[in-house]
């Protein structure tokens, strides 16, 4: 089969392709023939190194298509069922990528109005935005909100669904003006262009960048704010919140992760990402998809590393 891997850790040219086995799938594992990958910004970060993964690797978390066979002990899948699926342990960029079964669902009754494209655009981010919006800062009515990265696929996603919880102002920072006349169609107030205006504060802080954000984290936050880390795409250092710290300030610091609730609560994560593929198919949340070839990935990686991204890449696998 054809796959896209790296064998080191480096720069988007690392990024090669092969032809490898097609796997098999093991207990409570499904093979989905790839229509479609989705393409994060975490699998920049695999590939750079910053979170290690091991070597060789065929990135890719998110993919659909449909269900080529089933492993044993799978239950309420079969062969021939088109599905959406999370592959955390990376296989994305392939024909055939092996998926847990219960990180996979299938796309029928008020989920198949899902077309390929949008079906490999939801998996990771909008679970995530959903996770952050719902479960970990808990959006109330009313509240304000600040959204690092506001253009890209969680930031898009977390700006509807924290609209639609009720939100009563929804802003975010990003590094351009480009980038902050894109998220403006996204349901945010206001987007401002390289730092938080002085003196702002939010009840809510969603961050996935890091840097200036994360060390300023609590002076953002107004009285019993939620501050709440979902990724570092900066790479600029880590921050320390100190218990005296948060009793003084009222404040909460939280976190979502993918691959950390998969392991410790897959019930929950699949709650999330039935949720977020009905809030894309009844219209609650829009995707603006870009689609590349499987051979262009390199290209997409540089969008996403040098931060001229906008909206969501999939890549096209099987036609």
């Amino acid at each position: 089969m054809r796959a896209v891997r790296f064998a080191a850790y480096g720069e988007p040219a690392v990024l090669t392709p092969v032809e490898l086995p097609v796997p098999e799938p093991g207990p409570g594992q499904v093979l989905v023939r790839v229509a479609y990958a989705g393409v994060n910004f975490a699998e920049v970060m695999f590939r750079r190194g910053q979170i290690p993964v091991g070597l060789p690797h065929v990135p890719g978390l998110e993919v659909t298509g449909t269900v080529e066979r089933v492993g044993a002990d799978v239950r309420g899948l079969a062969a021939g069922a088109r599905v959406a699926a999370l592959t955390l342990d990376g296989g994305g960029y392939a024909e055939y990528a092996l998926a847990r079964a219960d990180l996979a669902i299938e796309l029928d009754g008020p989920l198949d109005r899902l077309s390929p494209v949008l079906a490999a655009a939801f998996p990771c981010n909008v679970p995530v935005a959903w996770g952050v919006v719902h479960a970990a800062a808990r959006v109330l009515p009313a509240e304000t909100v600040l959204i690092t990265a506001p253009a890209g696929g969680v930031g898009t996603a977390a700006a509807q669904l924290a609209r639609s919880a009720g939100a009563g102002a929804v802003h975010g920072v990003t590094s351009s003006t480009t980038k902050a006349a894109y998220a403006a169609g996204f349901g945010y107030d206001e987007v401002w262009v390289g730092e938080v205006p002085a003196g702002r504060t939010f009840d809510v802080v969603l961050d996935s960048v890091g840097g200036d954000v994360r060390q300023r984290a609590l002076e953002l936050l107004a009285p019993f704010g939620r501050y709440v880390v979902l990724g570092d795409a900066a790479d600029a250092g880590d921050q320390t919140f100190a218990g005296n710290q948060l009793w003084g300030s009222g404040a909460s610091v939280g976190g979502y992760n993918l691959g950390g609730l998969a392991h410790q609560r897959p019930d929950l994560l699949g709650e999330h990402l039935r949720q977020a593929a009905l809030s894309v198919a009844t219209g609650a949340v829009r995707i603006d998809v870009t689609e590349v070839p499987l051979a262009d990935v390199a290209k997409v990686h540089e969008l996403l590393e040098s931060r001229r991204s906008t909206g969501k890449y999939v890549l096209r696998v099987h036609d």
